[in-house]
């Protein structure tokens, strides 16, 4: 926890000087929704890369703002009341993980965004019961106009602390498990989670939009179910603009 607190110093400043540059007022009263097709690994998959398919959600505005499945509701212009659904990470639904290794439920997580949709401080904890556990995201990105006008490239960085709880929902490897995989048995701490990516918007008329993405996620758990220290995905799609 002190790293925590620690990291936190220097996080929050940078957020308040990041969140004027970051609101870019061309992006109020914007939504999308869409889907596209996904190529890539999981850091939990033991079976190479898959190809899957992926929603696209995104508003900002007077209300707040929806990005992915983190939905904030605006309090005050800089502060929120938020809801988060937490997808299954470690399944065999989607992924083909270890054998012999038990499912990780998904939940549903409450909690507070300081800041913008594209620089924020956010508090998530799980309400539903599953893990009992938290995590605290730090999420910056920025829209980058080109010499296109119908393009626009946004980059991102986010890095996420996720409780002892939650991590020992997810990373943990109990005796049982550890004797019908063959993995060692493991008892995890708290973690961090490091994720970047690229994401390309195209204007193909005023409703539809095409939508690139190149995203990358580092799990920093000694646990044996991480088998890919560096998961990765590409997608592509198209989505309504409103």
């Amino acid at each position: 926890m002190k790293n925590l607190v620690r990291d936190m110093r220097v996080s929050i400043p940078l957020l308040v000087l990041s969140s004027p540059v970051l609101a870019q007022e061309q992006y109020q009263d914007y939504a999308f929704v869409g889907a596209g097709v996904t190529y890539g690994e999981s850091a939990f998959s033991t079976d190479g890369a898959k190809v899957g398919i992926e929603p696209s959600l995104f508003y900002n505005g007077k209300y707040g703002f929806i990005d992915g499945s983190l939905a904030n509701y605006s309090l005050t212009p800089w502060l929120g009341l938020s809801g988060n659904l937490r997808f299954a990470e470690v399944s065999d639904d989607f992924d083909d993980i270890p054998r012999g290794i038990n499912n990780r439920d998904g939940n549903a997580d409450l909690g507070i965004t300081v800041g913008t949709v594209g620089a924020r401080l956010t508090y998530l904890q799980d309400v539903t019961n599953v893990h009992d556990g938290y995590e605290i995201q730090l999420h910056l990105g920025r829209a980058f106009d080109t010499p296109f006008d119908q393009w626009v490239l946004s980059p991102y960085v986010e890095v996420d602390y996720r409780s002892k709880k939650l991590s020992q929902h997810l990373y943990s490897v109990s005796a049982q498990e550890a004797a019908a995989s063959g993995l060692a048995q493991f008892d995890a701490d708290e973690t961090w989670v490091y994720k970047a990516g690229l994401i390309s918007l195209y204007d193909i008329t005023e409703q539809w939009l095409a939508i690139a993405k190149v995203e990358f996620e580092h799990h920093d758990s000694n646990s044996p179910l991480i088998q890919n220290d560096l998961a990765w995905q590409i997608s592509v799609g198209g989505a309504y603009k409103f």
